[in-house]
């Protein structure tokens, strides 16, 4: 279906919620930038690592064009070293939506970081909260690492916790950790207990799908070039501070760091990194095919073309 290219602004309820998500490497930001350009929005960013200073190779950073063009949130707003959370991100996010609509302007939520869309848009809820993917990479990580790891991550989280655990308690371990990356708040405080109350605008939530073999040639070009700008020297010079847990997980840190510690060669890292990505990817379509609310749209075309089936299902209601 062909979409009519409209020369003036679209003007639609300033109330109205436009998410995009998909994919790293789908074409989220460019897609975003063209519905922006469309309608009197301010883009916020659902990114968890975006938000960091310093990392603009590593992250994707929209350009400084790009940042002038269309007003960002979340964009190099903390220090590498500081701790973020998807709980955070969720009374940060809301406050900052509700200044963009009580100032007349629409709310444009653009990111890949599901868990951090999905305490945006519906809060944290009572009970177990739980996230499989995470749950499998701490496992993971305590299988290669050994379980000391965790629990000292953990320490440092919640010490109150930690303290009543074994370090050999790998189930125990992990699911507090995995409450303090959920809620933002450590196992050991029963505010976790205390739900937060999901975001109460309209919203319409379109996914880019996009062909495997097409992401992965995009994932393995935006690797390439980002050895091309010099991935290498902002990871040394981040390794020269404090990288915080949040931070620390940005695929290109375990990858940079080990040829710069010498473990690796160049070519290795590179291609560690590209496989890593992919990975990553695949794990994010996982998360969003799970939410039926998210409607797909056909990311094989040019962020035009996207951008205008977008605000037309928008503005026409279908």
């Amino acid at each position: 279906m062909l979409y009519a290219l409209c020369a003036m602004p679209i003007f639609m309820d300033n109330d109205m919620i436009i998410v995009i998500v998909g994919p790293t490497s789908s074409g989220k930001s460019r897609v975003a930038l063209e519905v922006a350009s469309r309608i009197d929005s301010e883009i916020v960013s659902c990114d968890s690592m975006q938000i960091y200073r310093g990392m603009d190779i590593l992250t994707r950073v929209p350009s400084g064009e790009e940042l002038k063009k269309v007003k960002h949130h979340f964009v190099n707003i903390i220090d590498p070293g500081e701790e973020y959370n998807a709980a955070r991100y969720s009374v940060e996010a809301r406050t900052v939506i509700n200044k963009i609509i009580s100032g007349g302007k629409a709310p444009l939520v653009v990111g890949g970081t599901g868990l951090y869309l999905r305490t945006l848009l519906d809060g944290i809820f009572n009970g177990p909260v739980k996230d499989e993917e995470l749950r499998k990479e701490l496992i993971a990580r305590a299988d290669k690492e050994g379980k000391e790891v965790l629990y000292d991550r953990l320490r440092l989280m919640d010490p109150v916790t930690a303290a009543k655990l074994h370090p050999n308690d790998l189930k125990r371990v992990t699911r507090a950790i995995e409450v303090y990356e959920l809620t933002g708040r450590p196992m050991s405080e029963k505010k976790i207990e205390t739900a937060g109350e999901g975001i109460g605008y309209a919203k319409r939530i379109f996914g880019l799908a996009l062909e495997r073999e097409m992401m992965y040639e995009r994932i393995n070009k935006s690797v390439d070039k980002m050895f091309d700008e010099g991935i290498i020297e902002e990871v040394r010079a981040l390794e020269k501070g404090r990288l915080s847990e949040t931070a620390s997980k940005a695929i290109g840190i375990k990858e940079i760091g080990a040829y710069l510690r010498g473990e690796w060669d160049i070519d290795t890292a590179r291609e560690e990194m590209k496989k890593n990505t992919r990975h990553y990817a695949k794990r994010q379509i996982t998360w969003f095919r799970a939410d039926n609310r998210i409607e797909w749209v056909d990311a094989m075309r040019e962020p035009k073309e996207i951008a205008r089936e977008i605000l037309f299902k928008v503005t026409s209601n279908q």
